[in-house]
Formats: structure tokens, C-alpha cells, sequence
């Protein structure tokens, strides 16, 4: 056996590749003679990849994308290393600095000549170039290219493998040529022999219509024909382009052929049917899909509509023939069956044969198969589509809220809640005539634990017809027993009984209001409690009705129940109606005085709220104009004295009571606000950095600068560029005058330097932000990084010494705040709960969120009784949009782990946060949080925990209130075994 080789006695072949190897990345893969190289490894262009974001400047970008390119093209490299290639190809080509018709030739020059695996790479990058920089316009694109193109795509097209063909039919409406020809293509490949292909075609004419093109008529029978495929995406695809054709071409007539008997049907009318069908879809998700395309149909025939809730076949669906020797297709001589078919039994529809007629048959029970199905998401789409054709169709409507009710009984929370809103909305268009069934049933779900589930069906009851007088009196004991169980739910309840009084002024008759209110024909009654939840709703319900009917009742009511509106009325704003004051007998008149005079919300607390915001907004002038001065870089205004210090403090003291007493502060008045607060904090600090005595103080503002900044900047949307610049700029400062003030002895070297160097990777990112400002302080401390890359401690204290804040936010109009608000799911949550430590306690949560962007950034935040806090991510499914930028939290799946209790009760409480990136996440784990670092401490673990996992974000509550869930340890006692039972 041979020895090895030492180093030097290796090929030199290897050798010189090696050098050559080491030469290229040592001058960025750029040659001797200025020419660059290719890429010779996959992790090369990986890395390139990662560090696209950190690239320096344009000539390292187009350095790295003339490499890339050149890689794209050379054929001799391995096949990963050339799709990779082409991929940072496609993300160089967005760079400002990068050419997209010079990416785009040397793309489709590469296409010519490559395998088929980065054929498909290249497609993709041709398509994402021209969604970024609209690459394939026929302006900005040469002929030659643009026929090299054309080529390759028509020479894909017929490609013996999938995927190419996939990938060149995502390109052919890009790549040129006529929309009919196009279309023709694309048409034709929907019966492609591979499922992928038929998707592709059918998305890609998708996206087509989805541009504003126009879509052939004829591509009406190739999309009924993509509706029976077997593959579930391509089905997906083809229902939504049925509807797509459809809604281009309502009123286009179709034939129909059976029987030898010709028909013709609108387009519409046929669409719809065949979305029917699709209802019985072996797929879920093409069920799905379908029912909620339903919805759209809202000039389809009234009879189609009608057959949706019947599954019993139309008895006109078999065409019965005259006897007689016709003979036809398929049948004998004398017009007898053919030979070898098997006959249908005598009672039976055969549904394959041509006596049935698809358009009768196929929309029967469409919806009641929707709303039958296993799956919530089904149901959910069914009812929603319900809702939409009940907006168009009257009939359509009075149909469906039988079937609605029935949903109340539903096991999912969310398809009874559906359910509810749908029929709420049907009422606020037509009021719903209710049966004595279907009242049971909503009076069944006014016992739901869910209180959203309560509150719809108060919304719903109140613009429903009862049948009865009797129905009446039953649903107020319904209410009178709601009001025991959810005393929370009194304003809803109040608004139903006052919608009840107003369309139910028949039905309150002398006997219904004796015995609403407990009177006695012999007997005076007794005055019940003023402050009676039931007494105050069954006057509201009483004095809602008609003028004339309240009349009829003067002499039923005793003189209490006059005396006692006055109060009602400012109790409860709005519940009852304004001419209440004509219904007042002239034998009280002092009543009618008490009723004349102003509202207490509406007369003097509105002057008065009135008189604050005109002060509110004095205030806020002014401290806008100091704090202008204050951050003035003017050089005839000079550096602010300190009478104007004097005056921030002032009009923020001030500005802030009238801000926190009046609700009319607007947003960008209240961010304006903070900062000036954050501004008079970096003051006090600048102030104090020279002191000794002061140095601890110094660093306690440090962390409330830094963490006040981060929460305005998280919890305010619409800031523009100047003031995220002016937040990051005084974090900027808290950074550096916390560094200054800290003994740096105390710390490990590493530590000191980890933490210069954040500073100057800060200074540079401000600079970036901040080049609309002349920022002498700023330009200093980046003139002594830019020397050698690191800052010293000179540097750091004169930055300190010459510190102005920028300006914020004074040209912002308008801002939002992001907020959320608990809704409490059920009475359970306010009672205390018992928990086990072995097991995880659930804690059910339900809030709205509003104004923020992505619901990937919502957190969940826990406060154990251990003050440990623990952070949770919800699932996406658990945030519903509500509006932009408006999210409906519901996560029943909170798992909390708590530790072993002392037996004593307390409580767990939970807040809604922000997720919000950090500037650096060393440092500020260090300034927010005041963590110290021992000498004898491993930098490299702290740094793991903390940098990389913990702080790589900061969580801001946004809730106001949290959610307080009270609970009680137990003890956990195994079940006994078979020993210890015997």
C-alpha cells in the first residue's frame, strides 16, 4: 500500500485549479485582465444568494450578476450550480443598477442551449423579471430576442417531459404572438395528456381574464369538459374559468341536444348548472370552491334557484317517446332497444342515458348538499352563497331561512355563526317571517357559550316578524332568563326589545302589557326597583311601540312608569324614541318638564368636550412649534435654550391631559406626542452623561428610549421616511450614551467590541435613512467609522455632546394605531378555573385586532403568576380579515403551562402583541433588558440564547385591557390500580 502524498507533491493540474480557485474569490471572480469568471461551486452562488441584502453598492451588484449570467450559460458545470445561477440572475435583474433587456437576451440566450431541468429555471426567471420589471414588453425588448424566444417556447410546447412544457406554457402569453393564437394554444393543451400540463393551461388562461383580456366564447366546452377530470387542481381551475366565460358572455345561447329535440339555454343558466354539479365533487376542496362561485350567480333564472333546495328530480326530466317504429340511433329496425343494452327497471331513472336533461337535474339540492357536507369549510361557502343570491332574489330569500335556522344546530361555532350573520343580513333587506319552529331553534342558541354566537342571534331577532302575540311574550321571558345567565349581553338585548316594540305595535295590547310588567286589574302594583335590568327592558319594549299604541296603553300604565323614562333615557342613550315626550299623560306634568330638558350627552357634556378639543388643539400648535425649534438645525435659530426645554415640558404636560381626557386626539397628534416625550427623555440623558452621581439614570433612559422607540415605530402605521429615521436616530443615541456611561472594565473585551461594532452597523443604516437631513453629528461619527471600521470612545462622547433630535412626523396627516380588544367568549372565563401542573391549562381567546398589516406579526403574550412571561405565535387560521388591516383573533388552542401552586388562587393574564424587528439585536438585548455579563461568562452561549432565538424581535402590546383568567391549583390523584383496589 502506498503512503500518501504530502501537499506539495499533488497534480499540478489540481494545484493550478485550486490557485485559480482562490484567486477568483479573493478578487471577487473578476480576471487578470477585468474579465469575470464563473462560479465553479453550488455553495458559491448560494452565498451570493443569502447576501443579496448586504450587498455594498452597484458595481458589486453588477459584478455578481455578469458571474451569475456567465454561469447561466456554461454548459460544462454541473446542473444545480445552473439553476441556482439562474435564480440569482432573476433576483439581480429587479436591482435598479441591473438592465432588464441585458438579463433578459442573456436568459434567452442561455435557453437555446440548456438542459431541460434549468430550461424550466429559466421560464421561472423570465416570468418573475417581467412581473418586477415588466421585461417582455414589446418596447423593451429586441427582435432578436424576442424571436429566439418564440422559438424556444414553441419548440417546449410539444417537450417529451411535463414540466417543460409547464413552464414554457406560463411564458407563451409573454412571449408574444397574437391573443387568438395564444388562446387557440392554450385551449388546445387543456386536454394535454398530463394533469400539471392541463392546470397550467387552465391558470394560465385564468390570469388572462384575471389582466382584462377578453376569453373566446369557444372556451366554454373545453372548460365543462375540465370540470370531469380526474385530477382535483385541474378541476379546481376549470370551475373558476367556467364562471370567468360565463360572466364575459351572460347571454349567449347554448344548445342543447337530446332526443333527436333541440333547446337552447342562456350560457349563464348552463354555468350555473354545471357549478351545481360540481357540489357532489369527491374533493373537498373543489366543493369548496364551488359553492362559493354560487354566490356569484346573481341574474340566474328563478326556477334554477328554486331546485337548489329540492333533491327530489323534476318529474318532466324523462322524455317519454310515442309509440311507433322510429328508428334512430342505437335502436332497431322497429325502433326497439338495441341489441346488447341493458335495460333500465321499470320505476328507475337511468341518469347516463339521454332521456335525462343535465339542466333540470344537475342544480336539484345543490345547496342542500352544501350545507349536509362534512366538511365546515363547505358549509361555511354554501351559507355565504346563500347570503349573496339572497341580496338579488326575494324568493330566493324567503327559501333559504328555513334551511339557515336549521344551521343554528350545526356542531361547528363557526358555520352557526355563518348561519346567524347570513339571516341577519337577509332581515336588514326584508324582515324574516319567523314559524313557532323556527323561533325555538334561535331560542335554543340564545343559550350559546359563544357571546359572538349570542350576539348574532340578537342582531337576527331583530329584524324578524313573530308569528304570534303569544311568540311575543315568550321571547321576552327568553330574554328575561339571557339577562340571569350573560348579564353582559344588556345593551344587545335592549336594542332587540327596541327593535321588537317598533314592528311589533299590534301585539303590545292591554293583557301583554299587564303582564309584561306584572299589573294587576284589582290591585295596585308595587314600583319596582329603578335600577331593574328586566323592569328597564320590558319599558323599553313597552314605549317603542307606534304613537297610537302607546296611547291605547295611558290608562294601563301607572304613573311610575312615566317618571321613570327621564332616567331610562340617560341610562341607556337611544333606546327609547325621541317624541316619548308626546306620549306622557297630561296628568304628569312635571314628567314632561323632566323630559324637556337637554340630554346630559347632548347638551352640556358637549359643550364641554367641545371646549377641549379647541384647547387640545391650541396645545398641540404650540408644542409642534417648540418641538420644531427644539429639532431646528437652522443656524440663525441657533442651539434651544432653556426656556425652550422649559416649554416642551410644559405643552407636553399639557397637551398630554387633553389627550388622555378627550377622545377626539387624533393619531399623528398623539405620536407627535410621544416623541416629544422620547425627545425631553434623550435631553435629561445628554444632560446627565457628564455627571457621575447620574450615570445609573442615564442608564434607565437609555432602556425606556430604546423601548418607547420601538413601540411607537411598531404600534403607528403610516410613518414616513423622515420619521422612522428620526426614531432609529434616537436609538442611535441611547446606544451610544449607554456605551459612554458603562465602566467597559467590567465586561468581557469581546463584549465591548460586539457592541462598538453594532454601533457603527447602526450609524450606518441611520445615514442611509436619514440623507434628507444635514446631520453634522451624524456625518462625523460615519466619517470616523468609515476610517477604519469601528468607532472609539472620543468619538462616541463628542457625538453625545453634539446631539439634536430630527424632526417626526410633521408633515404626517394622518396615522393609525394598531389596538386590540378582548371579547370574552363565554361566562366560564370570569369564573375561577382549576388547573393541574402535570397538565397544560387551555385558555380560549377572542379579540379584534385593528391596524396592523400582517397578521404573521400577531403574538400572544402570557404573564404567569410566576411573572415569567411566555410568548405564542396563533396559527394563521386563527386570524380572519375583517377589513384592511382589521383582524377577528379566536385561538381556543392557548396551551399555558403553569408550575406547582401553593394552593392559593391566581390568575394568568394574557395581552395581544406586536412582533417587531430589532435594529441590532446584541446591543438591545443588553440596553433593554439591563443584562449583565460576568467575566467568567461564555459570550458565545449568551449570544446564542439571546441574539439568535430570543431578541430577535421585540413583542409590544397592543391590547389595552389584558384577558384575566383566574384560576386555582389542584391536586393530581392518579386513578387507583387493580392492587390498590383490592
Amino acid at each position: 500500500m502506498s503512503a500518501k502524498r504530502p501537499l506539495d507533491d499533488a497534480e499540478p493540474g489540481a494545484a493550478a485549479a485550486e490557485s485559480s480557485r482562490s484567486r477568483s474569490r479573493s478578487t471577487g471572480g473578476a480576471g487578470t485582465d477585468g474579465t469575470v469568471e464563473p462560479y465553479s461551486s453550488y455553495m458559491d452562488v448560494h452565498s451570493e444568494l443569502v447576501s443579496l441584502k448586504t450587498m455594498p453598492g452597484q458595481q458589486a451588484v453588477l459584478r455578481t450578476f455578469k458571474r451569475a449570467q456567465l454561469t447561466a450559460q456554461t454548459r460544462t458545470l454541473p446542473l444545480a450550480v445552473q439553476q441556482i445561477a439562474v435564480r440569482l440572475v432573476s433576483h439581480l435583474g429587479a436591482h435598479p443598477a441591473v438592465d432588464s433587456s441585458q438579463a433578459l437576451g442573456g436568459l434567452v440566450q442561455a435557453l437555446a442551449r440548456a438542459e431541460p431541468s434549468v430550461r424550466c429555471e429559466i421560464y421561472q426567471a423570465l416570468a418573475q423579471l417581467h412581473e418586477l420589471k415588466g421585461a417582455l414588453h414589446a418596447a423593451a425588448v429586441a427582435e432578436e430576442t424576442r424571436a429566439a424566444l418564440e422559438r424556444c417556447v414553441q419548440a417546449d410546447l410539444n417537450h417529451a417531459q411535463h414540466h417543460v412544457r409547464c413552464s414554457s406554457l406560463a411564458v407563451l402569453p409573454l412571449a408574444g404572438g397574437g391573443t387568438a393564437d395564444v388562446f387557440d394554444t392554450l385551449c388546445r393543451y387543456t386536454a394535454d395528456a398530463h394533469p400539471k400540463v392541463r392546470q397550467t393551461a387552465l391558470a394560465a388562461l385564468l390570469r388572462q381574464h384575471m389582466l382584462g383580456r377578453r376569453l373566446p366564447v369557444g372556451l366554454y366546452d373545453g372548460c365543462v369538459a375540465a370540470t370531469k377530470d380526474d385530477f382535483e387542481q385541474v378541476r379546481l381551475a376549470a370551475v373558476e374559468l367556467l364562471w370567468a366565460v360565463c360572466g364575459r358572455y351572460p347571454e349567449h345561447a347554448v344548445g342543447r341536444h337530446r332526443q333527436r329535440a333541440s333547446s337552447t339555454v342562456r350560457l349563464l343558466d348552463d354555468a350555473f348548472v354545471r357549478t351545481c354539479d360540481m357540489i357532489n365533487d369527491s374533493s373537498a376542496a373543489v366543493r369548496q370552491r364551488a359553492c362559493t362561485i354560487l354566490g356569484r350567480f346573481r341574474h340566474v333564472d328563478g326556477g334554477l334557484l328554486a331546485q337548489t333546495f329540492s333533491k327530489q328530480v323534476m318529474s318532466n326530466l324523462k322524455r317519454h317517446r310515442a309509440r311507433g317504429g322510429h328508428a334512430g340511433r342505437g335502436r332497431g329496425a322497429r325502433g326497439g332497444p338495441a341489441q346488447g343494452a341493458i335495460p333500465t327497471p321499470p320505476g328507475d331513472v337511468d341518469v347516463d342515458s339521454d332521456d335525462v336533461r343535465l339542466l333540470d337535474s344537475g342544480a336539484a339540492g345543490a345547496f342542500v348538499h352544501g350545507l349536509e357536507d362534512e366538511y365546515q369549510e363547505v358549509r361555511d361557502a354554501a351559507i355565504e352563497s346563500m347570503g349573496e343570491l339572497s341580496a338579488a332574489s326575494a324568493d330566493f330569500a324567503a327559501k333559504s331561512v328555513d334551511f339557515l335556522v336549521d344551521m343554528f344546530n350545526d356542531s361547528s361555532d363557526r358555520v352557526r355563526l355563518c348561519a346567524v350573520r347570513a339571516l341577519a343580513a337577509i332581515g336588514e333587506r326584508q324582515p324574516v317571517a319567523l314559524t313557532d319552529e323556527q323561533l325555538a331553534i334561535a331560542q335554543s342558541a340564545m343559550k350559546d357559550a359563544s357571546r359572538r354566537m349570542r350576539q348574532g342571534i340578537y342582531a337576527f331577532l331583530a329584524v324578524a316578524l313573530l308569528p304570534r302575540p303569544s311568540s311575543l311574550a315568550q321571547l321576552a321571558d327568553a330574554f328575561k332568563a339571557s339577562l340571569d345567565r350573560y348579564p353582559d349581553d344588556q345593551p344587545a338585548i335592549f336594542r332587540v326589545l327596541q327593535a321588537l316594540g317598533r314592528s311589533h305595535s299590534a301585539m303590545v295590547d292591554t293583557p301583554f302589557a299587564r303582564s309584561l310588567l306584572g299589573l294587576s286589574e284589582h290591585y295596585l302594583s308595587r314600583e319596582p326597583r329603578i335600577d331593574d335590568v328586566v323592569y328597564a327592558g320590558s319599558v323599553i319594549l313597552i314605549m317603542n311601540t307606534a304613537a297610537d299604541a302607546r296611547r291605547a296603553l295611558e290608562s294601563v300604565l301607572p304613573d311610575h312608569v312615566y317618571s321613570h323614562l327621564s332616567y331610562l333615557r340617560d341610562k341607556y342613550p337611544g333606546c327609547l324614541p325621541q317624541d316619548i315626550i308626546e306620549s306622557v299623560p297630561a296628568r304628569l306634568p312635571f314628567v314632561r318638564r323632566m323630559l324637556e330638558r337637554p340630554h346630559v350627552d347632548g347638551g352640556i357634556a358637549r359643550l364641554a368636550l367641545d371646549d377641549r378639543s379647541e384647547a387640545a388643539a391650541r396645545m398641540f400648535s404650540g408644542l409642534q412649534h417648540v418641538l420644531e425649534r427644539v429639532c431646528s438645525r437652522k443656524e440663525e435659530e441657533g442651539r434651544p435654550d432653556g426656556g425652550c426645554w422649559a416649554a416642551l415640558d410644559r405643552y407636553v404636560a399639557g397637551f398630554g391631559r387633553l389627550a388622555q381626557d378627550d377622545g377626539s386626539a387624533g393619531q399623528a397628534r398623539q405620536a407627535v406626542l410621544r416623541y416629544a416625550r422620547l425627545v425631553g427623555c434623550a435631553r435629561s440623558m445628554q444632560e446627565l452623561c457628564g455627571d457621575v452621581a447620574g450615570r445609573g439614570r442615564v442608564v434607565e433612559l437609555a432602556a425606556a428610549v430604546m423601548w418607547d422607540a420601538y413601540s411607537l415605530e411598531a404600534r403607528t402605521l403610516g410613518l414616513d421616511r423622515k420619521s422612522l429615521a428620526a426614531l432609529r436616530y434616537l436609538r442611535l443615541f441611547a446606544h451610544a450614551a449607554w456605551l459612554h456611561v458603562h465602566p467597559r472594565a467590567q465586561y468581557d473585551a469581546r463584549v465591548v467590541a460586539r457592541m462598538l461594532d453594532e454601533l457603527a452597523q447602526r450609524c450606518r443604516r441611520v445615514e442611509q435613512l436619514a440623507r434628507a437631513f444635514d446631520v453634522p453629528e451624524l456625518r462625523a461619527l460615519s466619517n470616523a467609522v468609515s476610517k477604519d471600521g469601528s468607532l472609539g470612545a472620543a468619538e462616541v462622547e463628542l457625538f453625545i455632546g453634539c446631539f439634536r433630535p430630527l424632526p417626526f412626523a410633521l408633515s404626517v396627516a394622518q396615522c393609525q394605531y394598531a389596538t386590540a380588544c378582548f371579547e370574552y367568549p363565554d361566562e366560564a372565563v370570569r369564573r375561577t378555573v382549576e388547573y393541574n401542573h402535570v397538565f397544560p391549562l387551555t385558555i380560549g381567546v377572542q379579540a379584534r385586532v385593528a391596524w396592523v398589516a400582517r397578521r404573521q406579526s400577531v403574538r400572544l403574550v402570557a404573564r404567569l403568576p410566576t411573572q415569567q412571561t411566555v410568548v405564542y405565535r396563533p396559527p394563521d387560521e386563527a386570524l380572519k380579515p375583517l377589513a384592511a388591516m382589521h383582524w377577528a383573533l379566536a385561538c381556543d388552542s392557548l396551551a399555558v403551562s403553569l408550575p406547582l401552586g401553593s394552593g392559593e388562587s391566581t390568575s394568568v393574564a394574557v395581552d395581544v402583541a406586536v412582533r417587531h424587528e430589532v435594529d441590532v439585536p446584541w446591543s438591545d438585548a443588553f440596553i433593554v433588558r439591563g443584562d449583565m455579563v460576568p467575566l467568567a461568562y461564555a459570550v458565545e452561549t449568551y449570544y446564542k440564547d439571546v441574539a439568535d432565538e430570543r431578541f430577535q424581535g421585540v413583542h409590544v402590546v397592543v391590547s389595552d385591557q389584558p384577558h384575566t383568567v383566574r384560576v386555582s391549583p389542584v391536586e393530581f390523584r392518579p386513578p387507583p390500580s387493580a392492587h390498590t383496589r383490592a
